[in-house]
């Protein structure tokens, strides 16, 4: 008993160090984000139209059940627009989101599918987190395979990813739209869910072990992050004949992340209720990296769509 409990310890202090290594890099790159996104704006981001004009997110850990969840949401819409320009001559990610037509609409759908499956690679950008994690595929060869995200010094396994899956019909209770968009009406374009299936920051043990085998196996959830891309759709007016030089006639791009599911983050341990110290723990910390991450990753998904549109 006593060194299960040295163990869990053991590994707790490690998950605090990486993560206050995590922090300190949040506070770096956050120092110097004003003047890189200036320079970049200028140069190689000169066909980024679309600029994220809101971001709202919310965590929370539920104390009776160890339950950690959250959201985050990015309003994307198009800032500049060269004067008396024909919308057929604007960049190529602006026309097909502009037009309905069927194949346009399969073609963002298969991109913007295979950057949110991509999710993994993405916290391995050096960018990101200067070199100190990696993500590691589970079968090189496979696409759409399993992925683990280690730290490149010492190999430990952070988290592991499951296979992503597609969610035909998203719940709608869940998509939160601010006042300004709340009157224009979305669909949604595509939403995936990527499994959480263990690592350190994931505490899989934390269930109840009363349940047979064959049951807990066909029930088990160790939560999973949900991508969700709306956009909101044109609105036909025919009193407009001409559109070609409508300068709101863009629609607006909504980048959803959740955690979802019965995600129990390590730091908030096996006890039940979870106490007030690690709740504040787990806020500080964990829950910030990760609101901060995904800040980063929306924008990156916006972009990547963009870059590999008009290719």
């Amino acid at each position: 008993m006593i060194i299960i409990t040295i163990s869990t310890m053991k590994k707790v202090a490690i998950i605090i160090n990486i993560i206050l290594i995590q922090s300190i890099i949040i506070a770096i790159n956050a120092a110097s984000l004003h003047t890189t996104d200036t320079n970049n704006n200028k140069s190689k981001h000169t066909k980024q139209y679309y600029k994220r004009r809101s971001y709202q997110w919310n965590a929370n850990l539920n104390q009776p059940t160890g339950i950690a969840t959250s959201f985050e949401q990015s309003i994307f819409h198009k800032h500049q627009m060269p004067p008396n320009c024909y919308v057929e001559n604007n960049d190529g990610f602006s026309n097909v989101l502009h037009r309905s037509t069927t194949k346009k609409k399969q073609q963002i759908k298969h991109i913007v599918q295979d950057v949110f499956s991509s999710y993994p690679k993405f916290l391995s950008k050096s960018s990101l987190t200067f070199g100190l994690c990696r993500s590691v595929p589970s079968d090189v060869e496979n696409k759409d395979c399993k992925h683990h995200l280690q730290t490149s010094l010492l190999h430990l396994n952070m988290l592991t990813f499951g296979k992503p899956r597609i969610v035909h019909k998203p719940s709608p209770k869940h998509i939160l739209i601010d006042n300004k968009s709340s009157s224009t009406e979305k669909e949604v374009v595509c939403c995936i869910e990527i499994p959480i299936e263990g690592g350190l920051l994931a505490n899989v043990d934390s269930k109840s072990s009363t349940k047979s085998k064959s049951k807990k196996k066909k029930e088990e959830d160790n939560g999973c992050i949900r991508f969700t891309w709306l956009q909101t759709k044109q609105q036909n007016n025919n009193e407009q004949q001409d559109i070609k030089y409508t300068k709101h006639q863009h629609p607006e791009i909504i980048l959803i992340t959740e955690i979802r599911g019965n995600y129990h983050p390590t730091l908030a341990g096996n006890k039940l209720p979870i106490s007030n110290m690690r709740k504040i723990l787990y806020y500080s910390t964990q829950r910030m990296v990760h609101t901060y991450v995904m800040w980063r990753y929306h924008d990156y998904v916006v972009e990547e769509c963009s870059r590999r549109i008009d290719e």
